[in-house]
């Protein structure tokens, strides 16, 4: 008899524990994240380069977009000639701005001032022919790997397209772990002003977006696309 009490009670502790376990899982715990009630100390821009693909690049709009969070995308020329109507859906939410990675990904260093040349212009005229709306297309690119030298940035300038790299380099594309791409986030996003590298085509960044987004939130961040943070716009409310 006191080994059925013993273990009706030790049945009973389980289900308290379960029970909440679930509520602290539950919408009511949800309703703690409120980026409204958020005071805004520092901005981040969340960029993603490559892409667009078909699946990771809409998932991350989607998820994005749960959270009404900015982000900017390096998109590369030819994946664009591939998926016009992905650009087209992207650049008409209010959120979202779309930068250049060049047209093939190449090594912009071993090419000549031409190459250079016409690996932008392809891009931004690819970009053109498809966003309606001139200002959802930023003067901004990324060299693949962020390879650069003085013959990269001289045929930049000529053309009035600012080149920006980042200022957190998360080695997604290596596809790491979740938890190991979140607490690099974690630990290196300490600055009032932070760009974080990314890319639109990996499973774990997937993954993670929403915690990255809960995790930035909560450390104050005000979510931005990166032009406002290089032109220096009115960043922080």
């Amino acid at each position: 008899m006191k080994k059925k009490i013993v273990l009706r009670r030790y049945h009973i502790i389980i289900l308290f524990t379960f029970l909440m376990i679930s509520i602290y899982r539950s919408p009511a715990y949800e309703e703690k994240f409120n980026p409204e009630r958020v005071k805004y100390s520092k901005v981040v821009a969340l960029t993603f380069d490559d892409g667009p693909h078909p699946y990771y690049t809409l998932e991350l709009v989607r998820l994005l977009v749960k959270y009404n969070v900015p982000a900017t995308f390096f998109f590369v020329g030819k994946q664009v000639e591939k998926y016009p109507e992905i650009v087209e859906y992207i650049t008409q939410n209010s959120l979202f701005k779309v930068a250049n990675h060049t047209y093939s990904h190449d090594n912009l260093t071993k090419l000549s001032e031409e190459q250079i040349f016409n690996e932008l212009y392809s891009t931004d005229k690819i970009f053109r022919s498809i966003v309606k709306d001139d200002s959802k297309v930023l003067r901004i690119f990324r060299p693949p790997g962020g390879r650069f030298d003085e013959k990269v940035l001289k045929v930049a300038n000529s053309m009035n397209i600012k080149m920006v790299l980042w200022t957190i380099f998360t080695n997604d594309h290596l596809n790491i772990p979740k938890k190991k791409l979140i607490s690099k986030i974690e630990d290196y996003c300490v600055s009032d002003k932070e760009i974080i590298l990314l890319h639109s085509g990996v499973i774990e960044t997937l993954n993670a977006i929403e915690e990255i987004i809960r995790l930035l939130y909560f450390k104050g961040y005000k979510f931005v696309t990166v032009d406002e943070i290089v032109y220096g716009e009115n960043l922080i409310s």
